[in-house]
């Protein structure tokens, strides 16, 4: 019952911090959303250092993260911090913020299937190609 009551806290904040890295990409406002997801990563995951996720592989970063939704979630940050380096012209660090989103959802699904895992995964992928995946992925699109 804690275990669910964490959750449940959790994901209430993090949709409130999404939503306003969301609103401030819609907005054009590209720095203030990335300001929002890293002030977001520290308040949702604050035993993990967000430098970390740029150094450490997907698997890895998944261990560190241990639950299926704190691993989407983590991934729902990274697709909106890679809206907002698009959005400021930085197309290759998008693209490799969107690989390990995807990454981490394979992650999730692997251990906990959700139903709106298969649609997140197909929509990602059409960002990333399968070739651009860690070997370990590639077979679990």
């Amino acid at each position: 019952m804690f275990r669910d009551d964490y959750l449940m806290r959790l994901i209430k904040q993090f949709a409130e911090l999404l939503a306003r890295a969301a609103g401030f990409n819609r907005k054009g406002e590209h720095e203030k959303a990335l300001q929002e997801t890293a002030r977001a990563w520290g308040e949702l995951f604050h035993d993990i250092p967000r430098e970390l996720v740029d150094v450490v592989d997907s698997a890895t970063l998944a261990s560190m993260l241990r639950e299926p939704q704190r691993m989407r979630i983590a991934a729902q940050l990274l697709v909106e911090e890679g809206r907002a380096i698009r959005g400021k012209g930085d197309p290759a660090t998008a693209a490799m913020r969107t690989k390990r989103a995807l990454e981490l959802y394979l992650e999730a699904r692997a251990i906990s299937p959700e139903p709106d895992d298969e649609t997140v995964i197909f929509e990602l992928s059409r960002e990333v190609h399968g070739n651009q995946l860690d070997e370990r992925y590639q077979t679990a699109r």
